[in-house]
């Protein structure tokens, strides 16, 4: 396949594993509704009179699951982890890929990954400020990093002949960190930046996608989309 080709596999999506139990559910509507919450007014718009409200539960339910407000976020971010855990598992699954080349692969996963925190940005933001301040936060945010590299590195390995990187494992940790660390303070930029504006989704995602490419030594990909 040429370099820059769209990869002919299904479209990425976001993982939710699927509950099945009753009382599972119940967590996940509360789980959503405060998850939606964050997003329109942050976490410190965030109530248990709110969320039970949008969940169509009660106070004295949520009481009988959390100990308090800061319960439900640990566990939301929980959830929010394992939920990106699975979805990388399945974009960074060898046997997805067969039919693409390097360059491809990593456009399409940055793009996807861009896209994600975009439309996830209050929680994101959210995120990055309790890990910033609560060390449980950003145990789970190392774990969550630590994971994707290994699953990063797993395909990279077998495509070691597309890259001129001599080491895939350490190419692997140190690109999820560059795409990771780039987002992340886009994400805090779209937020703290009131007079630079932020550069428009495709943009950034193509920048970085040219920027990893480079870094591997895989060929630049030269799709319309990422000039």
């Amino acid at each position: 396949m040429e370099p820059g080709r769209s990869s002919p596999v299904p479209p990425l999506r976001w993982i939710k594993p699927p509950q099945q139990a009753r009382s599972k559910k119940t967590l996940e509507r509360v789980l959503d509704a405060a998850e939606e919450v964050i997003r329109e007014r942050g976490v410190s718009g965030l109530t248990v009179s709110e969320v039970v409200r949008r969940a169509g539960s009660s106070v004295g339910a949520f009481y009988a699951r959390f100990a308090d407000k800061e319960g439900l976020l640990a566990t939301l971010h929980e959830r929010t982890c394992a939920e990106a855990i699975a979805t990388a598992e399945l974009a960074l699954d060898p046997a997805r890929w067969q039919l693409a080349d390097i360059s491809s692969i990593i456009e399409e996963i940055i793009r996807f990954t861009a896209a994600q925190y975009e439309e996830r940005l209050g929680i994101m933001l959210a995120f990055l400020a309790l890990a910033a301040a609560d060390v449980s936060y950003a145990r789970r945010r190392a774990a969550f990093e630590s994971k994707v590299g290994a699953l990063l590195g797993r395909l990279l390995q077998e495509r070691a002949d597309e890259i001129a990187h001599p080491d895939p494992l350490l190419a692997a940790d140190v690109t999820v960190r560059i795409v990771l660390g780039t987002l992340e303070s886009d994400t805090v930029a779209r937020r703290t930046s009131s007079t630079e504006p932020a550069l428009k989704d495709e943009v950034l995602a193509g920048e970085l996608s040219r920027a990893v490419a480079a870094y591997l030594g895989a060929p630049v990909s030269t799709s319309r989309r990422s000039r």
